[in-house]
């Protein structure tokens, strides 16, 4: 969210603002991204996370990376280590967290809330309920499924199904993702994919991305209207 924002907003300055308010100074306008690891897009490869981070930089981002921030004010960011960056606009794009009823439920919850199940995305010692999408913690190879679209809805077929299968005496079944891959827009013109083995960057990125968004949109009607308005 932050690599995807920060990227828009340089756009912003630098391709709308300047022909619609030309009386502003947009010399005084920065944009600054802070990531407290040490690359952005850490779920991607590693070319693809520099392949990120040069395009933030020749959009204008200024990226700081092992920018831990301890306290936010009025005008100013601190950081561990005591360095102050003055500020007048901060937006967080921390983590995501589940819903706070997992915690409600009186059962074992996991990192970020979200509720410990079983590989077949039942609630343990509660057979008959299943948890889905961002509120359930199965893990696959020792490592938390993330909060995406495609776990949710694969977890969903998949729980449809196992509910059908129980019902005419079946059994429960483990879930397995099957992962589509991961994109990341940095703007216009500029994005980052991994499909598999496949890897994109910069402009050739952009089109797989607006590609993959294009044919999840569900009407050919719907799709014609998408792409004018892109086109547009």
């Amino acid at each position: 969210t932050g690599v995807e924002l920060s990227g828009a907003l340089a756009e912003l300055i630098r391709l709308v603002l300047r022909k619609d308010y030309r009386d502003l100074d947009l010399s005084e306008v920065h944009v600054l991204l802070l990531e407290a690891a040490d690359s952005v897009l850490a779920a991607f490869a590693a070319p693809l996370r520099e392949a990120a981070r040069r395009s933030l930089e020749k959009k204008g981002v200024e990226v700081m990376l092992g920018a831990r921030v301890e306290e936010v004010t009025a005008s100013s960011i601190r950081l561990a280590g005591a360095n102050e960056i003055a500020a007048g606009t901060v937006v967080w794009t921390a983590g995501v967290r589940a819903s706070d009823i997992g915690g409600a439920l009186g059962v074992e919850l996991g990192r970020q809330a979200r509720i410990e199940v079983d590989p077949t995305l039942q609630v343990r010692g509660h057979p008959r309920v299943f948890v889905i999408g961002d509120l359930a913690g199965p893990v696959d190879g020792g490592t938390p499924l993330p909060m995406l679209i495609p776990v949710a809805m694969q977890q969903g077929r998949h729980v449809a199904t196992t509910i059908a299968d129980l019902v005419q005496n079946g059994g429960a079944k483990a879930f397995r993702f099957k992962d589509p891959g991961i994109m990341a827009t940095i703007g216009r013109n500029s994005a980052v994919a991994q499909l598999g083995r496949m890897q994109l960057s910069g402009f050739l990125g952009w089109l797989m991305w607006l590609a993959v968004h294009l044919v999840n949109v569900i009407s050919f009607r719907s799709r014609i209207l998408v792409l004018v308005n892109w086109a547009w």
